[in-house]
């Protein structure tokens, strides 16, 4: 998404672009997501002259955790179709890419961090999804939680859901047919990793030529997983500071210090402590339009203990 969007508002700008990507083997065409978005979505794409309501699928004002409502503020939305787009006119290249040919190398390349130097102590989690027609889905996005990580439903329209799975501790693939989510016909299928060492522990950002974006620079909430719209946010970033990596490298630490305090409740959790309503309070979901007060976070983790 980050590599797609940079590469049209560069060649905007008139610079020659060389977009390449490498085949994905997935039957939407698009990397492993489950294509929901937070509530900051449409203002970031109004603010690049797009319209988000051309890819908004379905909004919702609550989801479902562990059968409980509670309030946000979500959309799932048609994450191919904006690639598509952005990427319209624009030839995709697939072969290896030769570093001496260019002047700017921008990495993209999510997990894999291609071209910039390997993060030490960098955390991956696995994940699995399926996109799944019919069944008793809710109405609502629903999550579970599974050990070490969570489980989710997360309705696409006409009657499909993306249903996945990730962990910290275990692998997905046994513990999402716990959850009773895995029910009507399954059209597709994908496994990923998740890059959850947040940008602060992704450093750096530039290696010479070669400038990261989104999930390759750790551009991920580490506990929920949401990246798109981090994603973009980088890749506006890298643009307003073309050619300052200092004040790039700052702009986004400072963009995402959620994604640090998130980092240290799950360094906390995959440490064997047990999670309290303290940490939970802790967590910034306003970007998801939810307000966790201590009683409610209180009843939340007597859910989960209660598993």
């Amino acid at each position: 998404m980050a590599g797609s969007f940079l590469a049209s508002r560069l060649s905007d700008a008139g610079h020659a672009v060389d977009l390449y990507d490498r085949p994905v083997q997935t039957a939407c065409g698009a990397a492993p997501c489950a294509w929901m978005a937070t509530r900051d979505f449409p203002a970031v794409l109004e603010g690049e002259g797009l319209e988000p309501e051309d890819y908004v699928t379905e909004r919702f004002d609550a989801f479902l955790f562990q059968g409980q409502r509670v309030t946000a503020d979500l959309m799932t939305i048609q994450k191919p179709a904006l690639i598509a787009d952005l990427r319209e006119g624009a030839g995709v290249r697939t072969g290896p890419l030769d570093p001496a040919g260019y002047d700017r190398i921008v990495d993209a390349t999510g997990t894999a961090r291609a071209y910039l130097p390997p993060i030490g102590g960098d955390d991956l989690c696995r994940c699995v999804q399926f996109r799944v027609r019919g069944g008793k889905g809710e109405v609502l996005p629903a999550v579970r939680y599974v050990r070490g990580g969570y489980a989710w439903s997360f309705p696409l329209g006409s009657d499909e859901r993306h249903v996945g799975c990730l962990s910290h501790l275990a692998d997905p693939s046994g513990l999402i047919g716990k959850t009773g989510f895995l029910d009507g016909e399954r059209l597709c299928a994908c496994r990923s990793r998740l890059r959850v060492t947040s940008p602060y522990r992704a450093l750096p950002f530039v290696s010479g030529k070669v400038w990261g974006v989104g999930e390759a620079i750790g551009c991920t909430y580490p506990l929920v997983g949401d990246g798109i719209v981090p994603a973009l946010v980088s890749a506006r970033l890298l643009l307003d500071h073309f050619e300052d990596p200092a004040g790039y490298t700052r702009a986004v630490l400072d963009a995402f210090p959620a994604m640090q305090r998130e980092r240290a409740l799950l360094e906390r959790m995959k440490g064997g402590r047990r999670p309290s309503p303290a940490w939970l309070a802790e967590v910034d979901t306003s970007r998801l339009g939810i307000r966790v007060g201590m009683a409610s976070a209180a009843g939340l983790i007597l859910k989960i203990l209660a598993r």
